[in-house]
């Protein structure tokens, strides 16, 4: 086809960059409720399985009016979700976006729509993965999955095509529009000389390419209005189903979609709990894994000579650990303060001889032990946590205070200032940690920020940069013995988290994070009175971490979205 086609990859082209590289305005002519797309934002600093309301929606304002839902940027799928997307969408083996730009990252997370732009690069690979994926998608066994009608019988075939595949492609019902925009491009494949297959190969490569598949558009139905207004439930579909699956709506969310249940709170949280019990769920490994900055740790470099008994499938085991552990306080809805002080975890052998406990007895699968040795234990006992916050020579106990601050408590100290220049390397590693530690605090320029990340880095170095325990440094017997801010005294890791563990910040911390991982965009002082609500414990207990995500998806901020002229200014 693209031998007797070649004007159709700029006809594609065109439709992309006329209708979605600026991510605003009309995308593929009005939606089915008419209206404009969304975008934009602002930017911030960062029980029971049925807990949260259950009802219209959570009203912050004290019952007078709703609290700001915010808006989102007309947000791209990510490489991830890409995909996964055209995975269930076509059954494809094929991992197009392995070859695509990389995605820009905002505080830890890669679904942030401000930041998921569109270049002409981008298009291009667009371009070159949706003729790969048609021409894969239309061909041997694949074929009869994706295409139920004849080719030969013409513009019969390619409206079932359209309707059926589109709808899915779309995450929502095709217009007429829709479907006559594949009509007319039916018509100019056939005058061009295409065959029947051509037809339907040509429909399909401009389907991949649609703005409607490459993003999640959001409409407002009324752009004039000043008043929030409730999501569709096709789009509250979507938010939900990239939430957990990072993928298109299965059949069950679209169904529930399509019939009009997913406008009220309670019926959200009820595709959730079902969402994340499913094999396909994703949550806890892409959100623990960017929460926790250990997306990478397989590819982690560390010195050979210094930590020979490091590799990738190392690393491998220990995000492997991490995603099971998350995934465990999801599913049994344990509460958020346990993350610190649990004693139980999943390995395989290879991370058992690491952490130096008893084999389990499997070099592939991990396993859930329970842990008896002290030295390990909650997320500060995790190698991946512990190598993402080191160096590839040292540990860094100013990394790993700073990320504590920063990830759970969601009060990161700030920047040094400007004039201040960074010790060497050399200098740092010509002594112990605590011994240069405490020489670097005498300045007072460095020391108000020191005194706040110091404590907590250095209760935890009796963990080398990889992980695995030590009892000296530099020849000295490691002294992991300090005090926190607040005047609590703690010696080691145990200690530490058991002080953090009962931390007021945490729980609000933590909420704030998955709010703005769930809603794919900084969070503002105006979300402020959902983050609370979504901390808020259910009664007589403490919040549970499946509880944060129930309150969550139940929020006003997740199933509503803030009219267009008020986010713009008051500009229409």
């Amino acid at each position: 086809m693209q031998d007797r086609l070649p004007w159709f990859l700029a006809f594609l082209g065109s439709i992309v960059i006329a209708t979605g590289a600026g991510c605003t305005g009309s995308i593929d002519g009005p939606s089915p409720g008419g209206g404009t797309p969304a975008g934009g934002s602002t930017n911030n600093p960062g029980g029971s399985s049925g807990s949260g309301n259950t009802g219209g929606g959570m009203n912050m304002m004290g019952g007078t009016a709703p609290a700001e839902p915010g808006r989102v940027t007309m947000r791209r799928l990510n490489q991830t979700e890409y995909d996964n997307t055209v995975t269930d969408l076509l059954g494809t083996l094929s991992h197009p976006a392995a070859a695509f730009l990389s995605d820009t990252v905002a505080n830890g997370f890669d679904n942030n729509g401000d930041l998921l732009t569109l270049s002409p690069v981008r298009v291009a690979q667009y371009q070159q993965a949706a003729a790969s994926l048609a021409t894969e998608a239309l061909s041997g066994t694949l074929r009869t999955r994706n295409l139920t009608c004849d080719p030969t019988t013409g513009d019969t075939c390619v409206r079932t095509f359209v309707t059926t595949m589109g709808e899915r492609a779309y995450r929502r019902p095709l217009t007429d529009d829709d479907v006559n925009r594949y009509l007319t491009l039916a018509g100019k494949v056939r005058t061009a000389g295409g065959m029947p297959d051509d037809v339907i190969n040509a429909a399909l490569q401009a389907m991949l390419v649609s703005p409607s598949f490459l993003f999640r558009p959001e409409f407002d139905p009324d752009p004039t209005s000043l008043t929030p207004h409730a999501l569709s439930p096709y789009e509250v579909a979507s938010r939900l189903s990239y939430l957990v699956y990072e993928s298109m709506p299965d059949d069950a969310l679209y169904s529930a979609a399509k019939a009009g249940q997913l406008t009220a709170a309670k019926d959200v949280q009820t595709q959730l709990q079902r969402m994340l019990m499913d094999s396909r769920s994703r949550l806890s490994q892409s959100y623990a894994e960017q929460w926790l900055g250990v997306r990478n740790v397989d590819s982690a470099q560390p010195d050979k000579t210094l930590y020979p008994t490091f590799s990738a499938a190392l690393g491998t085991s220990m995000k492997k650990e991490v995603d099971l552990y998350y995934d465990e306080f999801v599913r049994q809805n344990l509460p958020v303060d346990q993350l610190l002080t649990s004693n139980f975890t999943y390995i395989d052998d290879s991370l058992a001889a690491h952490y130096g406990v008893a084999a389990v007895g499997s070099t592939t699968d991990l396993k859930r032990v329970t842990l008896s040795t002290p030295q390990r234990g909650g997320l500060w006992g995790m190698g991946a946590v512990l190598v993402a916050t080191s160096r590839g020579n040292r540990t860094s106990p100013v990394s790993r205070g700073r990320f504590t601050l920063d990830a759970l408590m969601c009060a990161p100290p700030p920047p040094p200032p400007a004039n201040v220049q960074p010790p060497s390397d050399a200098t740092i590693t010509a002594t112990d940690e605590r011994t240069f530690l405490a020489m670097h605090r005498s300045d007072p320029t460095c020391a108000a920020c020191h005194n706040l990340m110091d404590p907590i880095g250095l209760a935890l170095e009796n963990y080398d940069a990889i992980g695995k325990w030590r009892d000296t440094d530099k020849g000295k017997t490691i002294d992991a013995s300090g005090t926190l801010p607040d005047g609590t005294n703690i010696n080691g890791r145990a200690q530490l988290e058991a002080a953090l563990a009962k931390d007021t910040r945490m729980p609000a911390c933590l909420a704030s994070n998955l709010l703005e991982y769930s809603l794919g965009r900084h969070l503002t002082d105006n979300d402020q009175p959902y983050v609370k609500q979504v901390a808020k414990a259910p009664a007589g207990g403490k919040p549970g971490v499946r509880d944060l995500l129930m309150n969550v998806v139940a929020s006003d901020a997740f199933r509503m979205r803030q009219a267009e002229t008020v986010a713009m200014g008051g500009k229409q």
